[in-house]
């Protein structure tokens, strides 16, 4: 029932931070032009994003029922979170020098690596997953929205 109810507090913290961040963009300028996005896309996806996440978490939380998690469990995920952290900011470090394809490939497949449990690891899947998301973030990005994205070691795209 402890579980439960961290739960239930954390999706409505979540969920008062997603509407009270939204609430700030209102005063974020509109844009100038009919086509340009504004500076207050990003932030409003974001928080949106947060939101649904939160009130999914929200429902799961009090429609299941959680069975306790062992000690053991505990553990491996308090590891493979500070993981994730160290893999993160060692991203943000690096994505200026090294460029943003060449980063986000090794970034990516480690993260998928870790998250993934051994008995379903397939390298070649990973390896497929991971250039094909890349290269889709950075034409979403470098194309579709125009953002000047970090070249780093790879000069000719």
């Amino acid at each position: 029932m402890k579980e439960r109810n961290r739960e239930i507090i954390t999706s409505l913290v979540f969920l008062a931070f997603s509407l009270f961040g939204w609430y700030l963009t209102r005063e974020i300028p509109e844009p100038f032009r009919d086509y340009d996005l504004g500076a207050a896309f990003l932030p409003r996806l974001v928080l949106g994003l947060i939101g649904a996440l939160a009130v999914l978490k929200l429902v799961i939380a009090v429609v299941e029922n959680k069975q306790k998690i062992g000690e053991k469990k505990e553990k491996e995920q308090l590891v493979r979170a500070a993981l994730t952290i160290a893999m993160v900011g060692l991203y943000c470090f690096c994505y200026k020098p090294v460029g943003f394809l060449v980063d986000t490939a090794i970034y990516l497949f480690a993260q998928i690596m870790l998250l993934t449990p051994k008995s379903k690891r397939c390298v070649w899947k990973i390896l497929l997953i991971d250039v094909v998301a890349t290269i889709a973030i950075y034409l979403l990005f470098s194309r579709g929205f125009s953002v000047r994205l970090p070249q780093g070691l790879i000069k000719f795209i």
